[in-house]
């Protein structure tokens, strides 16, 4: 028996992209520790921050079969990763996390036309999504800048844009978190508790 899906695990079940916006990032790992484990399909989750690979080796959080956690250095192994994981998802259904998109541009920082790499990766990744009914997330550390964009929080690179995204805001409040969806003419606020 499936169990029952709240509110937003159905956001994240209909749209193959889903950006994630927050400002702390206990929050974000709260977020995500709690929805993996809703989800029975493959998951693949790359921690570019190390932040849920720490949790994970602390036995703080633990670590579901379905999930495969790549914990992205400068170590040579990405590339074959992403590959493996785009030719996975093309095939079967399953869950992508980026986590997160800053640390992303970290581990490339130096790299010409840097932003155009991330978002190539991300688009390979999206469309071999979609044959499989996939969903991606992405994690990004943001604030919005003075034409309430959001944009990266550490380096003030703008966010991808893209209406077929699906936009959430994370902001904790003691053990719960307040998820809101942004899209244009669908604002709505959910409350989740994180334990």
């Amino acid at each position: 028996m499936e169990p029952k899906k709240t509110p937003i695990q159905n956001i994240l079940k209909q749209n193959t992209t889903n950006m994630i916006f927050y400002e702390d990032s206990f929050v974000k790992t709260a977020f995500f520790t709690k929805e993996i484990s809703n989800w029975e399909i493959p998951i693949f989750y790359f921690d570019f921050d190390l932040q849920y690979t720490g949790f994970v080796r602390a036995g703080r959080t633990p670590t579901p079969k379905n999930l495969t956690l790549f914990y992205c250095q400068e170590n040579g192994s990405f590339r074959e990763d992403l590959k493996s994981v785009i030719e996975k998802i093309s095939n079967t259904k399953s869950l992508v996390i980026i986590d997160s998109l800053n640390g992303f541009f970290n581990l490339l920082e130096g790299r010409k036309d840097i932003g155009r790499l991330i978002n190539s990766f991300l688009m390979l990744l999206v469309s071999s999504a979609k044959h499989t009914k996939s969903t991606v997330m992405v994690g990004i550390l943001s604030r919005l800048n003075d034409e309430n964009k959001p944009i990266l929080y550490n380096t003030g690179r703008r966010v991808i844009e893209n209406a077929q995204f699906a936009k959430i805001q994370l902001t904790g409040s003691g053990n719960n978190t307040l998820v809101e969806t942004l899209n244009s003419g669908e604002r709505s606020t959910h409350s989740k508790n994180l334990e």
